[in-house]
């Protein structure tokens, strides 16, 4: 097989050429191909534009020279699609649009020299002297998803998403420079309170009227002022408010006879957003609809479907995450009276010609929390594609690094959204070879937990808001019963500065943790313990949180059964009158003194190092800065840590 020597032995006759009307994601495209070639062979080729005369050797970014005479069909890639071509002594790297170039570079310096970006602050960087690819080589790839955004803290950095293809970012745009996103006119969910101008005080459960003339005027009116102040946005939001599972729609007559009508209260949204795009399509052509199957709209209704320019964004929320959503039939909803996510994505994607998807992918009360989701991501990307869906959000700890996998699973979905029809063994490759580089010689340890987390939680159907001890059960060991003698009397149990009382914390019963908790500090302490270097050893060190932070909620339950313990022995011992709750209060106050300090101090030892490895939210909506150690509760929600 031929070779081509893009450098041998230090040296290199190539030159790296793009259009001398360039737009600035080709040029950075073209900067980043010369420094990361830099870095890896030492050699530095120089960037000069096609109105220079041509060279045998040169590397075309973008559409440049001959490329639309080398290349067929240029303007079918989008986007977002590239080739990876050689022709005789030059390398053609080249997409139809910026972005497309950025994508064509770091796709073949991941494919053919080796690097690795994994995190927007860690990348492999392999080191040669001598370069080379095939010179047979040909590579056409479009993407099978338009929009991709992989919602997690690290792909807030615009460069970082453009090496990972993640061209989506609903909050806020990516700089064009590196290769912009599909913009959004102001807020890309739960519109409709600010768009009707609807005045509450965020009560979740109220809704606007769909069938009040004067609220569509409204929208309409709200809608074109958006999009006037976002030129060449492509979508605008229309959407319910963020209700809870007993949330409701308008319930007049009127809107009561669309629920009927339709049999799904989606039908009233659908009508009314509908009247919405038919009423801008002629002056915003390009720009997309966007609403939700979320909530009590999840249900898809009959004998009305989205319009060309709307598409409709449906929510995994009520799902099991543990298991594939197409394997597996939980609603984790006890309001929710309707098909499965399997069957409904199967009905709205035959109702809508643009299909979104709201996927949820950690726990969103514990971001620290260990989620083991890895085994279900690959299927549900394929179950996604396959329903036609088109435009993919992938939900995660969107603030903040959280100390559990947030950089394996981010890297995990960039690959799954550009080809959501990888097989098993590519996953698993792509798994490990992150975990090998990532956490060096830590990397079986890892793998081992990860392991031993899935086999943990098979059988449990996992909602994105668990809580630790439910996704990982303890067992509380029954020590005595009810009926063994307590050889304690009422004036001992009054002494408690000169009797020892702790032996009755665990009187009756002790708390045996999950494996998870035992088993994990061990892994993560020989991780720790192999690796040397100080970046990996980091790495180690802010997942190692994941354990740490379980263990809190362990001690939390512990402390409250050793105290539920000793209640009941002095229950049995004190006399009973009206003193005796106040008794009892003081006397577990004071045995249970020191327990709780350690506790305490376990927590603020956490705390510090959370932020020491920029775990800065423990939840959605609630930042670990905002208080101070000593507030710190773990087994509390935050706000009740004042």
């Amino acid at each position: 097989m031929s070779i081509l020597y893009l450098t041998l032995n230090q040296t290199s006759d190539y030159r790296i050429v793009i259009s001398q009307t360039a737009d600035a994601a080709t040029v950075n495209a073209a900067n980043e191909l010369s420094a990361y070639l830099a870095k890896i062979t030492g050699v530095t080729l120089p960037v000069v534009t096609d109105d220079t005369p041509a060279a045998e050797h040169e590397l075309i970014v973008g559409i440049a020279r001959d490329a639309e005479d080398v290349i067929p069909n240029i303007a079918a890639l989008g986007e977002d699609g590239f080739v990876i071509r050689v022709c005789e002594n030059k390398l053609y790297l080249l997409g139809a649009s910026g972005r497309g170039n950025l994508y064509a570079v770091y796709e073949f310096l991941e494919k053919f020299a080796g690097c690795r970006f994994y995190a927007s602050y860690f990348e492999k960087i392999p080191q040669t002297d001598t370069l080379t690819l095939p010179a047979d080589t040909d590579i056409r790839e479009v993407p099978v998803f338009t929009v991709r955004n992989t919602f997690w803290a690290d792909y807030k950095d615009d460069m970082f998403c453009a090496k990972r293809k993640a061209n989506g970012r609903k909050f806020k745009p990516i700089d064009p420079a590196w290769g912009g996103s599909a913009n959004w006119a102001g807020g890309a969910c739960h519109t409709l309170m600010a768009l009707s101008e609807m005045v509450t005080d965020r009560h979740f459960n109220v809704e606007p009227c769909l069938s009040d003339e004067q609220v569509y005027e409204t929208v309409l009116k709200n809608v074109r002022a958006w999009l006037h102040a976002h030129p060449g946005a492509r979508f605008i939001s229309v959407s319910q408010n963020d209700s809870d599972s007993r949330g409701v729609g308008c319930m007049c007559d009127k809107c009561k006879a669309k629920l009927e009508k339709t049999g799904s209260y989606a039908g009233a949204y659908i009508e009314f957003v509908n009247r919405i795009a038919n009423a801008i399509r002629d002056e915003f052509p390009d720009v997309m609809i966007h609403t939700f199957a979320y909530r009590f709209t999840r249900q898809a209704p009959v004998g009305v479907k989205p319009a060309p320019n709307v598409t409709v964004e449906m929510c995994t929320i009520e799902g099991c995450f543990r298991h594939p959503l197409n394997e597996c039939d939980a609603i984790d909803d006890p309001h929710l009276k309707s098909d499965t996510f399997p069957v409904l994505l199967k009905k709205w994607s035959k109702l809508s010609e643009v299909l979104s998807i709201w996927d949820y992918t950690t726990d969103f009360a514990h971001y620290s929390l260990t989620f083991p989701n890895f085994e279900v991501l690959r299927k549900n990307a394929r179950l996604f594609a396959e329903n036609n869906a088109k435009y993919i959000f992938e939900q995660g700890a969107y603030t903040t690094r959280n100390g559990e996998f947030c950089e394996l699973r981010g890297y995990l979905f960039a690959k799954l959204l550009w080809n959501p029809y990888m097989e098993k063994e590519e996953y698993i490759r792509l798994a490990d070879e992150f975990i090998d580089d990532y956490y060096g010689a830590g990397a079986e340890y890892i793998k081992e937990y990860l392991a031993l987390a899935h086999d943990l939680t098979k059988n449990h159907h996992m909602t994105v808001y668990d809580h630790p001890t439910v996704l990982y059960p303890n067992e509380t060991k029954t020590i005595r019963d009810e009926n063994t003698p307590i050889l304690l009397t009422a004036e001992q149990a009054m002494d408690d500065k000169n009797i020892d009382l702790t032996p009755y914390l665990t009187w009756y019963s002790v708390l045996v943790p999950n494996p998870l908790l035992t088993k994990g500090y061990a892994m993560f302490d020989a991780a720790i313990a192999a690796e040397s270097d100080p970046v990996l050893r980091e790495h180690i060190e802010a997942s190692a949180l994941q354990v740490r932070y379980l263990d809190s909620y362990y001690r939390r339950v512990s402390l409250d059964l050793a105290r539920e313990n000793l209640e009941r022995v002095l229950r049995a011992v004190l006399p009973e009158n009206e003193e005796q709750d106040a008794q009892i209060s003081d006397i577990c106050s004071s045995v249970l003194a020191k327990e709780e300090a350690e506790y305490i101090a376990f927590n603020r030892r956490m705390y510090d190092d959370m932020i020491a490895h920029r775990c800065f939210d423990i939840r959605e909506g609630f930042t670990l800065t905002n208080f101070a150690p000593e507030q710190l509760h773990f087994e509390r929600d935050p706000l009740g840590w004042l």
